[in-house]
């Protein structure tokens, strides 16, 4: 079963637009980091009134649950959360299992 992690960030109201641009480095720096991401989508909102403040969308793909765990506590991961964490308000994290 594939599993696609999906990941909604809210950044901080002053987070500076290099900053943001260096979390978004970071996100698209891991899957070189950790095998265990197949692949990863990632874009700013398109302006959507429901998307309640949600700046960035990331979708990482995993080829089961065991690469997903693999990934959560893998040093590049780890590293990447504590790098962002300053800039980032919220996030939202949701796994879906698919055929």
């Amino acid at each position: 079963m594939t599993i696609h992690h999906i990941v909604l960030t809210k950044f901080k109201p002053e987070a500076t637009p290099e900053q943001r641009q260096s979390v978004r480095d970071s996100i698209h720096s891991l899957p070189s980091k950790i095998p265990a991401i197949q692949s990863i989508v990632a874009g700013e909102t398109v302006s959507n009134p429901l998307g309640h403040g949600y700046d960035k969308g990331t979708i990482f793909v995993f080829e089961s649950v065991a690469k997903l765990n693999e990934y959560l506590p893998h040093k590049a991961h780890v590293d990447h959360k504590a790098f962002a964490t300053p800039y980032i308000e919220d996030v939202l994290i949701f796994d879906i299992e698919s055929a």
